[in-house]
């Protein structure tokens, strides 16, 4: 049974044991009113006429059969970029990272810091600080990038997005996205923007938006599902996933997955996850917040998604084990492959900084997840030294390329993924 709902919503699960989660009082969530109601004159939704044309991902019998899936029918060329370490530059917990033409911006989550390298990796400068004063910030969401006018937004919980040059010079509070928090910009300047999800009373009414040049927005799909009291919604998590051409947009009380384009929103896969009815409704409500049994082992759960020229890649979850999928956009052809218990244990966390992915059967380096979007469809993954260093207490790695040998305490390694076309 495919579970569609006009309006989407998801959440990305995190393992059990790297987030600590938070109930929050159900009197707070009654502020969501204003903003559900602002959502419905606002953001109406357009007509799905096209949704049963989407591609049909049949995901759960796929899971049934196993089939190698192989990076060298995908990706054209991979470069290293280790990251320059000096004590003015330390990463010790990358949380975003973007790349454009010259520079690649990061922001290392423990120190609070947004750093700036160039393409070679070489560390430049630090991007404003944080304080209460005009260019400074607080907590950062997310990062994003204007190559074409050579600007970087800083969104942050709760406030305006700062923008800077590539400079570093200061510019402007960006009041256009304070329901954002994430930003994506098209070559003709309009901007797909991810909702802002922190707690019930300061998320945005929608999930995904497309914005004009001028800050008006011209479309929007909806946060929540139907027929769910607006006092009980929250929604954890928005996957939001660029690739070259547009945005994939897709929240757990749905298997329907948006795209967003310079040209509107509108459905693009539809993932058949087959789980009972009643999750898709009680994954988005609040008393159902941490209870065991939303999620079973027999639920099928989406991490993150990204696509290709070719294919669409999805990082799986059924129970306590982990999945990557990859769907032939041309064929329809679904392969379906079992991540291995090594990665998952070498790996900190996800996302970010991780190798849950699958077999780099190219040059032997790290197992395969780019989980950054690059200009022209490329894609980044970052790597640090324990990473590769558990990797390599495990048998893995004994034929890397040279740039993956660095030594402890060393700044990450920024791995970029050019595509076939």
């Amino acid at each position: 049974m495919i579970f569609q709902i006009e309006e989407v919503s998801l959440y990305i699960h995190f393992p059990k044991n790297n987030i600590k989660e938070t109930i929050i009082m159900k009197n707070t969530i009654l502020l969501l009113n204003s903003l559900w109601l602002f959502g419905l004159v606002a953001c109406q939704p357009k007509p799905v006429a096209s949704l049963s044309e989407c591609p049909v991902v049949n995901i759960r019998s796929a899971l049934q059969e196993e089939a190698p899936i192989s990076m060298k029918e995908d990706v054209e060329s991979i470069e290293y970029v280790p990251l320059e370490t000096t004590d003015s530059c330390l990463i010790s917990n990358l949380m975003n990272l973007q790349v454009t033409a010259d520079y690649m911006f990061m922001y290392n989550g423990k120190t609070e810091e947004v750093l700036q390298f160039n393409r070679e990796g070489k560390f430049i400068r630090k991007i404003g600080c944080q304080g209460n004063g005009p260019g400074e910030y607080g907590m950062i969401t997310d990062l994003a990038v204007d190559d074409t006018n050579k600007e970087l937004s800083l969104f942050q919980y709760g406030g305006d997005a700062l923008v800077y040059s590539y400079d570093g010079t200061f510019l402007r509070n960006d009041t256009t996205v304070k329901q954002a928090g994430g930003m994506y910009v098209f070559p003709d300047g309009k901007r797909a923007l991810k909702g802002l999800v922190i707690k019930p009373f300061q998320q945005a009414p929608w999930a995904g938006a497309l914005q004009q040049p001028n800050g008006s927005l011209q479309e929007c799909k909806a946060l929540f599902p139907s027929g769910l009291s607006r006092d009980v919604c929250f929604m954890k998590e928005i996957c939001f996933s660029p690739s070259d051409e547009r945005v994939l947009v897709f929240t757990a009380c749905n298997d329907t997955v948006s795209a967003i384009s310079n040209n509107g929103i509108e459905p693009a896969y539809v993932l058949k996850r087959e789980n009972p009815v009643e999750y898709y409704m009680d994954i988005a409500n609040i008393n159902k917040f941490g209870d065991k049994t939303v999620e079973t082992d027999q639920v099928i759960g989406l991490y993150d998604l990204f696509e290709s020229s070719h294919y669409l890649y999805l990082r799986l979850y059924k129970g306590d084990v982990l999945f990557i999928q990859r769907f032939d956009k041309k064929t329809g052809e679904l392969k379906s492959q079992r991540i291995p218990k090594d990665y998952l244990e070498c790996s900190n966390s996800i996302p970010g900084s991780n190798i849950i992915g699958i077999d780099n059967d190219i040059d032997g380096g790290i197992p395969f997840w780019p989980e950054y979007a690059l200009a022209d469809g490329e894609r980044a993954q970052v790597v640090n030294a324990d990473i590769l260093s558990s990797l390599r207490e495990k048998g893995y790695l004994k034929e890397a390329p040279a740039a993956l040998n660095v030594v402890d305490d060393a700044n990450p390694v920024v791995i970029l993924y050019k595509f076939k076309k």
